[in-house]
């Protein structure tokens, strides 16, 4: 799989996901966003609210998605969209912004419907632009976006999932070396340590010429 992995992203070929959910739990997986990249673009999505086995709608998380309990009665589960949803990720690199919340909440959820883990390495894209662009203030979602004149209707997951496939696309064309660990899950593991010194050796040179 690593082969094919490692090829893919040479094509720049990936699918880029986003969950929101309905309260704090991460099997409370409320919608699905994704969109597959060919070639470096947009070539398809799909996106659906979902409804968690344990309908309940925190207000917090309300609040970020504009999601309510009752926009959830009539969603299908994840068991249910299943079927459309596994082509995007079964043997595929996959990218989040912050892949610990979006893997996690995918493997949660497909536990809690008793459905398999699907075969796929993880990327995280937030890593990668702390790495790429260290000059940048934030990187959070929408402050990349923002930079890059991407449009963003933030929290909603198929605009997210856009935005994080066009960064992704924006990272691998950088010229910055993203170098990929394939020893677990998530490939961009090593890239957070290689930002944090990369940055700390940036200040020490300020320091020395302040």
């Amino acid at each position: 799989m690593q082969a094919e992995i490692t090829q893919a992203l040479a094509n720049l070929d990936f699918t880029a996901i986003d969950f929101e959910t309905a309260n704090e739990r991460r099997d409370s997986a409320c919608a699905v966003g994704v969109v597959r990249v060919r070639g470096g673009q947009i070539v398809d999505s799909y996106y659906t609210l979902l409804r968690p086995r344990v309908l309940r709608v925190d207000w917090r998380n309300q609040q970020v998605h504009g999601i309510a309990e009752a926009d959830l009665h009539d969603a299908p589960s994840l068991a249910d969209a299943w079927p459309a949803l596994l082509p995007y990720l079964h043997r595929q690199p996959v990218v989040a912004h912050n892949s610990s919340f979006d893997v996690s909440v995918l493997e949660y959820t497909c536990r809690d419907f008793s459905l398999p883990i699907p075969a796929f390495h993880a990327l995280c894209s937030v890593k990668m632009a702390k790495l790429c662009w260290p000059q940048l203030e934030r990187h959070k979602l929408n402050y990349v976006a923002e930079h890059f004149g991407i449009a963003l209707n933030h929290h909603d997951a198929l605009s997210d999932a856009r935005a994080c496939a066009e960064i992704t696309v924006h990272a691998f064309r950088s010229g910055t070396a993203l170098p990929l660990c394939y020893k677990q899950r998530e490939l961009t593991a090593g890239l957070a340590a290689r930002a944090a010194k990369a940055a700390a050796t940036r200040a020490r040179a300020a320091a020395r010429y302040s």
